[in-house]
């Protein structure tokens, strides 16, 4: 058996940023509600937010999105360019609402700047998955899977501010759902 051999270096920070789009997609989805029972969008809160408060805020600011979109459930493998497309848009749309029910939330005045990063780049991101709608409007399927599993949809803006929030909120000893479960390593 030949010897395993290692990535490049340089493809480091392209695979931590795959890991963390794909945790934030997931994160998205898994608290927005999809599986077999659909969860109501839940209530924020409107007044100031302790840490722990924003904290159980955060964790269910996209509840019941997915179900709202039409994004709860995993697509076919064999869905048209069109039901992709519509699927996708789903996405953009649950991304904004998602990013907007995040900063309509009023943590401790230490985190309103991470929180500002991460509201910028899931909106950021929403923007960034209109060049795959695009493509799939056109029926290229080929190209907008190549822009979603290269890592290449998200731009660099998108990278920079999802980073950099998390780093902000591990600083400051926060545990936030879906950033606490993807595996990315930005220390």
């Amino acid at each position: 058996m030949p010897p395993l051999r290692r990535a490049s270096p340089r493809l480091a920070p392209l695979r931590r940023t795959l890991v963390l789009l794909a945790a934030l997609l997931a994160g998205a989805a898994l608290v927005a509600g999809c599986g077999s029972q659909a969860l109501p969008i839940a209530r924020l809160p409107t007044g100031q937010l302790d840490q722990k408060q924003y904290e159980d805020a955060f964790g269910k600011s996209a509840y019941g999105l997915a179900p709202k979109y039409g994004v709860g459930k995993p697509l076919d493998p064999e869905a048209s360019a069109a039901d992709q497309a519509r699927h996708i848009d789903g996405l953009q749309r649950l991304l904004r609402e998602w990013a907007g029910r995040v900063g309509g939330l009023h943590p401790p005045a230490a985190a309103v700047r991470a929180q500002a990063r991460y509201v910028a780049g899931i909106r950021s991101f929403a923007d960034d998955l209109e060049r795959a709608r695009v493509a799939l409007d056109r029926g290229d399927t080929k190209g907008a899977q190549r822009l979603l599993s290269s890592g290449t949809i998200a731009s660099r803006a998108t990278r920079a501010d999802l980073i950099a929030a998390r780093r902000a909120f591990h600083a400051l000893g926060y545990r936030l759902q879906d950033l606490d479960s993807s595996p990315v390593k930005t220390s």
